[in-house]
């Protein structure tokens, strides 16, 4: 059956938007042709051609998430996450570099929230013309604006305050300059608008249900959690900036309270009682990405088309070439880093740097008896993963003697450090990835429930100190990771925590739990610690092979990070500059 669009002429010069599509789900939709008037009142009188639109403004949800936005790597590669390539005109290399200004910056995210934004509104516009019930409209438009709130959302943790445009629609004909908003009243229209799409959507759905991949009133809530979260935390709620009297990216003057409202936020998404930690597996953390279906810790989940380019999505940019190859991609773009290997404790819970948690330093034995969380995430050298018809074998990524034999054996002339086609750091990530090896259809989890438990964590701290409340969360994830209990039933957490102390060991519960899901840039940014975090070297594990089949450990640098005050935030593009005078560039470009 031929697919077709309608397109609607974006003519939105001053926001950067361009032309965009939106297409039916499974019907034929409009003849290829420039949106006319009485193209859009046909939409908007077929409810099916209306269900179109919303389904596409779908189709960026994972934008910013996505794990090979930037050349085949994600921002987990512009931080002290992973290391992408050595290749310097790699965007996440570039920022990573402190090498991002206004002329070189990526339009792409600009241009699309604001075309995700006019196809929102052209919906709200014409919604009362739509031939469905009252519920079903209203059902509708919630989705619309929990979506166009959403996309706002991705812009202004990019960049502070963004122009808030509302319900407008821009003729083509009208100059369209529009400034940027103060933070302050982005966060204020941005929770009215998440609290009116919550008050429009279903609590949940039935298994089966037609409309199960669709948000929900919690998804809607616990964005709004998280953006109060980011709100309360130091980077805008530390008074206001000299070189920003428009309070473009913060709030006019702190407010502890903040951390209030943050926390009240988070627990109202728990309270539902609708979400609960993936435990249907013997390896929940390893699976639960895996899943192809609606899951009870799911939240936010971008259900990317069910194509075969997108079965084998990340492993196409983060597989060892070794396993890659079988498959037809050139191999992994990043790599783990030392750093965030270290980050994850014994299985007793204790860190690697406590005398009594009996890490063995340095050698052959230090990747074992871990946090079960390190094998799920990140493949380091004997680290067992599927190599097709070779079955289950050990990844290589060390250098030196390498035996003959099959590929299998001889796999760390092609995934080993210093080759030219493998790791830079003596790592591969593994964390969504699929060990059988085959393709398989997985979304992306964009929002979870852990992640709730953790803000609600962080934003009680803050504000009430390390409460019964607090440990019990950090519990929850450190049971269902694997961590043993131990006498106290404290997995590893220290009893009698300062809330400084407490602030730390949720912050490194953040960095294992939350790997390679779009937390930590924007963490060390909020948390006001990247002049620490990145601006320092990132570090790799050099394993050497005798040819006695022995092996010697060597920390490694690989590569050093710059970070200036200017980089909290993005540059506007210098096109949409140019487009929209009144537009102010952020403070530092």
């Amino acid at each position: 059956m031929k697919r077709h669009k309608i397109y609607w002429n974006l003519l939105f010069a001053g926001l950067g938007a361009v032309i965009c599509s939106t297409t039916a789900c499974k019907k034929d939709f409009l003849d290829q042709k420039t949106l006319s008037a009485i193209d859009e009142a046909a939409v908007f009188q077929d409810s099916t051609r209306s269900l179109g639109v919303i389904n596409n403004l779908y189709s960026n949800l994972g934008i910013s998430f996505n794990p090979r936005r930037f050349n085949n790597t994600g921002l987990d590669a512009a931080c002290d996450e992973s290391e992408p390539i050595g290749d310097p005109t790699i965007y996440t290399y570039k920022i990573s570099s402190g090498g991002i200004n206004a002329n070189n910056a990526d339009g792409g995210l600009w241009r699309t929230v604001f075309q995700m934004v006019r196809a929102s509104n052209i919906f709200l516009k014409n919604k009362a013309g739509i031939p469905v019930s009252d519920a079903t409209k209203d059902y509708w438009t919630g989705q619309v604006r929990f979506l166009r709130a959403w996309y706002l959302f991705t812009l202004l943790k990019h960049y502070g305050g963004i122009p808030l445009i509302g319900d407008k629609i821009f003729d083509g004909n009208e100059k369209i300059d529009v400034a940027r908003s103060s933070y302050d009243a982005c966060i204020k229209y941005l929770t009215s608008e998440l609290d009116a799409a919550a008050a429009d959507l279903p609590l949940s759905y039935r298994p089966g249900d037609v409309n199960q991949l669709k948000v929900t009133k919690g998804t809607a809530l616990a964005v709004k959690a998280r953006m109060l979260l980011y709100a309360a935390s130091p980077l805008f709620n530390s008074g206001p900036r000299a070189d920003d009297p428009e309070h473009l990216l913060t709030f006019p003057a702190a407010d502890p309270e903040r951390w209030k409202q943050a926390s009240d936020a988070a627990k109202a998404v728990i309270n539902l009682g609708v979400y609960s930690l993936y435990t249907s597996s013997a390896t929940p953390l390893y699976t639960l990405f895996l899943q192809n279906t609606p899951q009870e810790e799911h939240i936010l989940v971008y259900w990317q088309p069910w194509t075969t380019s997108n079965n084998f999505y990340i492993e196409a940019s983060s597989n060892p070439p070794s396993r890659g190859g079988m498959n037809g991609w050139a191999g992994s773009r990043y790599f783990p880093t030392q750093e965030l290997v270290d980050e994850f404790d014994m299985v007793t819970g204790l860190r690697i740097t406590d005398p009594a948690s009996g890490y063995p330093g340095i050698g052959n034995d230090m990747y074992k008896n871990r946090d079960p969380r390190l094998t799920y995430t990140v493949h380091y050298n004997g680290a067992i993963r599927s190599m097709g018809s070779f079955g289950d074998q050990p990844v290589n990524t060390y250098t030196g003697i390498i035996p003959p034999g099959n590929a299998a054996v001889t796999s760390a002339s092609v995934d080993g450090i210093y080759t030219s086609t493998g790791t830079l750091t003596g790592y591969f990530r593994y964390k969504m990835c699929n060990g059988g090896g085959g393709e398989l259809y997985r979304p992306w989890v964009v929002m979870r429930y852990a992640e709730i438990l953790l803000n609600a964590a962080e934003a009680t701290n803050e504000y009430f100190g390390p409460t019964s409340e607090v440990y019990n969360w950090l519990k929850m994830i450190r049971s269902r990771a694997g961590i043993i209990a131990g006498e106290n039933s404290l997995y590893g957490l220290k009893a009698g925590m300062t809330k400084a102390e407490m602030r730390e060991a949720i912050r490194h519960e953040r960095r294992v739990e939350l790997a390679f899901e779009e937390h930590r840039f924007w963490d060390v940014r909020r948390w006001k610690i990247a002049p620490q975090t990145e601006n320092a070297e990132t570090h790799g594990m050099e394993i050497t092979r005798a040819a006695n089949g022995s092996f010697s450990y060597r920390i490694i640098p690989v590569r050093r990070h710059v970070f200036t005050e200017a980089m909290y935030f993005w540059p506007i593009p210098q096109s949409e500059l140019t487009k929209s005078p009144a537009l102010k560039q952020t403070p530092g470009y």
